[in-house]
C-alpha cells in the first residue's frame, strides 16, 4: 500500500514539474502596456514604447550604455584618432540576423548613415560627413571632434539600430521584424498586441523568458485590473491614484526609478500665437506648475523643476535661476494682455493623464483672458497633428531623459515646435568642448539663453511607477523605460 502511495506522489510530482516547466516556457510573460509604437521604425519612431518593446530586444545597436561607460554591443572595440576627429568601430564576427544572413559592414555603416540622417544631435556632431566601410569596421572622419558620438549611438532617442543593408528603403519607413536580437517578432497585430519569443540563435546570452507578449492597454484602469486579476504580470505607467492601493496589495510589487522625464510646454515658434516671445514669457509667469503636474501625477511620482535636464546627472541646472520659472501674476497680466480674446489651441493626446494637464492649463490661461480650445486626440494622432503648425499653438508632451543636450528634441529646429535656428546654434560650442568639465559650463551657459527664449516650459520631470506580481525579479529599469531581458520568474 505504500510502495503505491510512494507511486501516485511521484507521477504527481513529474506532473505538477512538466506543467510548471511549460508555462515558464511557453505561456511566457504578460505585459500591459499605455502606449503603442506608431511603427516598427525606432530610428525614426521615437517613442519610449518602440524603444522598450524593440529597441534591444529586437533590434540592436553597436554600443549599450549602463549610466556610466558606452559598452560594445554588436561592436567589438571603437577607437579615435589622437585628435578625437577620426572614429572607427571594429563589427563582431558571427552575429547572425533572425533571417539567417550574418551582419557585415555594409549593414551596420548603411544603418549608421541612416541614422544620421535622422539624429539632430548626431548631426550637430558629424555635418555631412558618412561612415565609410573599412574592411571589418566603419570609420567616419570629420573636421570636429567625435568624441560624444558613442554615446550618442548608445542612448539617442531616434535608436542607432542595425538593419540588414537591403531593408534600408531610400527613403520612408523601415517595415522590416529581422534583426539580430535576443528575441523576434512572432506575432503583431495593429492596436492589440506585439509578441516577441526567444532567438534561440542569439549570439550572446539569451533571456530566460521565452516569451513576451506586449498588450497595448490605454486605460490606466485596465491596466491595473489586469494586474490583480493575473492577466498581466507587468503593468506600465501606474496611475498616481493606483499607487496607494497597489502598494497593499498582496502578490504585487511597484517598480520605479529616478527621474526618467519630463513634461513640457512644448510653444509652436513657426505659426500663430505662440511665436510671440511675450506671449510665452506671459504664459511662463501665468502657470501654476504644481497645479498642473498635480493634475497628472496626482501627490506621487513628479518634481517641479524646470531645468532641461534631469538630476543626478551633470547637466542638471539649478532652476531657480529660470526668469520666468515661478508665477507671477502682475507680469503675467502685462504681458498676455496684447494677447486678450484671442485663441490658444492647445493640443494633447488622452495618453496617461496629459489630458488633465491641457484641462487644467485651459483653465489657467482663461484666467487671463484668453481663450482655449482643446483638441484632445489618441497617441497616433497626436503625433500626426503635432507635424502640422498650422494646427495648435501649445502642445503638451512627455519627453524622456536623454543622456545629452545635444538630444533634447525640441532645440531642433526640425522638431515640432521648430526652434529658431540662432537659438538652435547655442549648442555649437558643445560639440567642440574639449573635455566634459569645460563642456557642461558650456551648457549651463546655454541653459539660461534658452530660459529667455522659451522653446518649451518644461514643468517638472517625472520618475514613472510602473507595477508586477512579486515573483518577477532583476526587471531593468532606467530612463530608457523597462527591460526584461535579466528578468526572471520565480
Amino acid at each position: 500500500m505504500r510502495s503505491k502511495i510512494l507511486r501516485f506522489i511521484s507521477i504527481v510530482l513529474i506532473v505538477v514539474i512538466v506543467l510548471t516547466s511549460c508555462r515558464s516556457e511557453n505561456d511566457g510573460f504578460s505585459i500591459a502596456i499605455a502606449q503603442e509604437p506608431p511603427s516598427l521604425d525606432v530610428m525614426v519612431n521615437t517613442s519610449i514604447s518602440g524603444r522598450e518593446i524593440l529597441a534591444g530586444n529586437v533590434f540592436e545597436k553597436l554600443f549599450s550604455y549602463d549610466g556610466s561607460n558606452v559598452i560594445p554591443l554588436l561592436a567589438s572595440s571603437y577607437e579615435f584618432s589622437e585628435d578625437s576627429k577620426t572614429l572607427r568601430i571594429t563589427i563582431k564576427d558571427s552575429v547572425y540576423f533572425h533571417d539567417g544572413s550574418e551582419l557585415d559592414t555594409e549593414d551596420a555603416a548603411a544603418s549608421m548613415n541612416r541614422w544620421l540622417r535622422y539624429s539632430s544631435a548626431a548631426g550637430r556632431i558629424t555635418g555631412e560627413n558618412l561612415f565609410e566601410d573599412d574592411g571589418n569596421s566603419i570609420v567616419i572622419r570629420n573636421d570636429k571632434p567625435l568624441t560624444l558620438l558613442p554615446l550618442l549611438i548608445a542612448t539617442a532617442s531616434e535608436s542607432a539600430v542595425i538593419y540588414r543593408a537591403e531593408d534600408i528603403p531610400e527613403d520612408g519607413i523601415v517595415n522590416t521584424t529581422i534583426g539580430t536580437g535576443p528575441y523576434r517578432i512572432d506575432d503583431y497585430r495593429l492596436g492589440e498586441k506585439i509578441v516577441l519569443i526567444v532567438n534561440d540563435e542569439y549570439y550572446g546570452t539569451k533571456p530566460l523568458i521565452k516569451k513576451l507578449s506586449y498588450y497595448f492597454v490605454s486605460d490606466p484602469v485596465t491596466r491595473r485590473s489586469g494586474l490583480e486579476s493575473g492577466t498581466y504580470d507587468f503593468i506600465d505607467t501606474v496611475s498616481s491614484d493606483d499607487i496607494p492601493r497597489l502598494e497593499k496589495t498582496a502578490g504585487i510589487k511597484l517598480v520605479g526609478g529616478a527621474e526618467n522625464g519630463s513634461i513640457a510646454l512644448l510653444f509652436n515658434k513657426k505659426e500663430g500665437i505662440s511665436t510671440a516671445l511675450d506671449f510665452r514669457k506671459g504664459v511662463s509667469f501665468a502657470i501654476n506648475r504644481d497645479s498642473l503636474m498635480k493634475s497628472c501625477y496626482g501627490e506621487y511620482g513628479y518634481s517641479i523643476d524646470s531645468s532641461y535636464m534631469e538630476r543626478g546627472t551633470a547637466w542638471h541646472s539649478d532652476s531657480s535661476l529660470d526668469p520666468y520659472g515661478r508665477e507671477n501674476h502682475k507680469e503675467a497680466d502685462n504681458l498676455l494682455s496684447a494677447f486678450s480674446c484671442e485663441t490658444v489651441r492647445i493640443l494633447s493626446s488622452n495618453l496617461t493623464g496629459l489630458d488633465r494637464i491641457a484641462v487644467t492649463l485651459a483653465s489657467q490661461l482663461e484666467a487671463k483672458g484668453l481663450k482655449a480650445e482643446l483638441i484632445i486626440l489618441d497617441w497616433a494622432a497626436f503625433l500626426e497633428r503635432r507635424k502640422n503648425p498650422e494646427s495648435w499653438d501649445i502642445a503638451i508632451t512627455a519627453l524622456t531623459a536623454v543622456p545629452l543636450p545635444l538630444d533634447k528634441a525640441f532645440l531642433s529646429p526640425d522638431y515640432p515646435g521648430w526652434t529658431d535656428t540662432d537659438a538652435y546654434y547655442i549648442l555649437d560650442d558643445l560639440v567642440l568642448a574639449e573635455s566634459d568639465e569645460i563642456a557642461e559650463d558650456i551648457w549651463q551657459k546655454a541653459q539660461m539663453k534658452y530660459w529667455e527664449y522659451i522653446p518649451a516650459i518644461v514643468l517638472g520631470h517625472y520618475s514613472t511607477t510602473h507595477a508586477a506580481k512579486d515573483n518577477v525579479r532583476n526587471i531593468g529599469i532606467s530612463s530608457n523605460g523597462f527591460s526584461f531581458l535579466s528578468a526572471e520568474v520565480d
